[in-house]
């Protein structure tokens, strides 16, 4: 006897519409988009912070302190990471 479903190859209760695994899927590779643009910002602050503390260094002048960057990229991050308010 073949149980199978007239849909297809998937017995019954488990069938699942194709769209919806296309909307998981879509959300989680946007998800994923959205981290590697917050890792990206994140990497452009690190830069800047080591030219800026060269700078300083060179030119006798106190830096940014790391406490003033850590608020600095918790900032950046949760900016990225929000949505824009209209």
């Amino acid at each position: 006897m073949n149980d199978k479903t007239a849909a297809g190859d998937k017995p019954a209760g488990d069938a699942v519409p194709e769209s919806r695994g296309g909307f998981v899927n879509t959300a989680k590779r946007d998800h994923a988009k959205a981290d590697d643009a917050v890792d990206h910002l994140i990497a452009a602050i690190e830069r800047w912070y080591a030219d800026h503390f060269h700078r300083a260094a060179i030119n006798g002048t106190q830096p940014i302190t790391a406490d003033d960057k850590a608020a600095l990229i918790a900032h950046v991050s949760d900016a990225a990471n929000s949505t824009p308010k209209e």
